[in-house]
């Protein structure tokens, strides 16, 4: 297992992953990607350090799971191209997409706030110290240790905003079970025309439910057809991993992008 140098050419960023040959830096291996992605370049010299200092942490613990550059970079268009300020994370793992948009919003000065939900206080812990302690990100991330499919998680978020958020990140167990209780839960309360964003919606992310009941795409696609009227949805990459499907996508998530939108 390889893990980042301590301290790394900061012109360089993650141009230098071209060359890593772990699977978490597949991205940077594509045609025509050796740039620093946006996500990364809008960073000062400072928030890179935290991030290459992360990797190697994430690297260290055997944490490795985050999710990937199109899906952030994506999630970014949302967020500074909408001048977004109430944001809502549900699942947060160890704490690499949290980071990144504590950054945007800390950039944007716009007193935008990012709440963040996970079960698991493990990866909460290890989040919380890399995001608040050492990215000095508490003014623009707060944490809560629940369920995010609870009652309690829709409250602690819409308590922070005074409302509920403008975009929720949906990236929590990829269970079916699970990611049904979280729609039933977030979308009758949302906002008209806010967001949820629903990561691992491919055919390719099925395999992700332990139970085999289709997980996060198959919890999207019943939810839809038994509410038809309240949201409209386009799922990204949906065949990615079916048999005769195009290979290479030009939304380069095999794992797929679910977009609701409340009506």
């Amino acid at each position: 297992m390889s893990s980042p140098p301590a301290a790394a050419n900061s012109a360089l960023r993650s141009r230098r992953f071209n060359d890593d040959p772990h699977p978490r830096f597949w991205w940077h291996k594509l045609h025509g990607t050796d740039y620093v992605p946006p996500i990364y370049a809008m960073l000062t010299d400072e928030e890179w350090a935290v991030m290459e200092a992360w990797y190697a942490a994430t690297f260290e613990a055997d944490v490795i799971g985050e999710i990937n550059v199109p899906a952030m970079s994506l999630i970014q268009g949302f967020i500074c191209g909408g001048g977004l300020t109430r944001i809502t994370q549900l699942g947060h793992y160890f704490g690499y997409s949290t980071l990144l948009i504590g950054f945007w919003l800390r950039y944007m000065d716009q007193g935008g706030k990012l709440v963040t939900i996970d079960i698991d206080p493990v990866a909460t812990g290890f989040a919380h110290q890399w995001v608040v302690e050492r990215a000095g990100l508490g003014e623009w991330v707060e944490f809560r240790l629940c369920d995010s499919a609870s009652d309690v998680a829709v409250r602690e978020s819409r308590a922070v905003f005074g409302s509920m958020p403008q975009l929720i990140l949906l990236d929590s167990s990829h269970q079916y079970d699970h990611t049904l209780r979280e729609l039933d839960r977030w979308v009758p309360e949302m906002v008209p025309h806010s967001l949820m964003l629903l990561h691992d919606t491919s055919h390719y992310a099925r395999s992700f439910d332990a139970k085999g009941r289709g997980g996060v795409q198959q919890a999207l696609d019943d939810w839809v057809r038994r509410h038809p009227r309240e949201v409209e949805v386009a799922n990204l990459n949906r065949r990615v991993g079916e048999p005769g499907a195009f290979p290479y996508p030009v939304y380069q998530d095999g794992c797929g992008m679910g977009i609701l939108q409340k009506l």
